[in-house]
Order: structure tokens, then sequence, then C-alpha cells
């Protein structure tokens, strides 16, 4: 009987293992950092703003409008930005719930607008200087 037990928390803990590579790869912990997100997920992230209508505030590329904040994920980490949306300090209303927004939803609207280039420096647009 004790082997068998033996036997099964080996095999627990190798599911264990299993279960939790993908997710530590969706939330930013993953062997390889320099791997990029998968096309499904940038696409999916991109798709999820308009879902969960974060495009109403902050635009369909997070570049912000007089409602909502441009969202800068170079300075936000995934665990940041999460908590952030869960329970704002703004005007923002609050997606306490994973029933509002699922913790993978937000993980891959983070892949999405974390994929995008930074808007160019307001000096290199002609139109922006005062020359």
């Amino acid at each position: 009987m004790s082997g068998l037990l033996r036997g099964f928390g080996r095999v627990a803990g190798s599911m264990l293992v299993v279960l939790a590579c993908p997710a530590a790869a969706l939330y930013g912990q993953q062997a390889s950092p320099a791997a990029p997100p998968a096309a499904a997920t940038l696409e999916k992230g991109k798709q999820h703003l308009v879902t969960y209508a974060c495009s109403a505030c902050h635009g369909y590329a997070g570049q912000g409008s007089d409602v909502g904040p441009r969202l800068d994920m170079n300075r936000l980490t995934l665990q940041a930005f999460t908590g952030y949306v869960r329970k704002p300090a703004r005007r923002m209303p609050p997606y306490r719930t994973e029933r509002q927004i699922p913790d993978t939803a937000l993980a891959e609207i983070y892949a999405f607008l974390k994929s995008l280039p930074p808007p160019p420096d307001p000096k290199s647009i002609p139109l922006l200087r005062a020359d």
C-alpha cells in the first residue's frame, strides 16, 4: 500500500509541474525570457481589449483617450497590471473577480500591449516641434 501511495505522489508531483509550466509561461516566468508570446495569445489580447470594453477608455492599442490614460506596459509588471485592474485607485471601474475578467484574459491583454512598439518621441514629430 505504501508503495502505491509513493507512486501516486510521484505522478501527482509530475502532473503539478506539467500544469504549472503553462501558467508560469503565461505570467512571464518562463525559462527563456527572450521567447515572445505566441501570435494567438497576442490576437486574443487584442480581442479582449474590445470584449471587456477596455478600448472604450484606453483605445484599441492602449494609447489612451480623454477618458482613460495610455497604458504604459514598460512601467508595469503583469502582477501590477492585474492588481490595478482588480483594485484601481482612480476613476476606473474595478474588475474584481475572475467572472468579470479572467486572469488569463488579463495576461493576454498585457502580452498584446507589451508587444506594441513604444510611441515615438514627441521631439521626432515635426508638427509637434516649435522650430
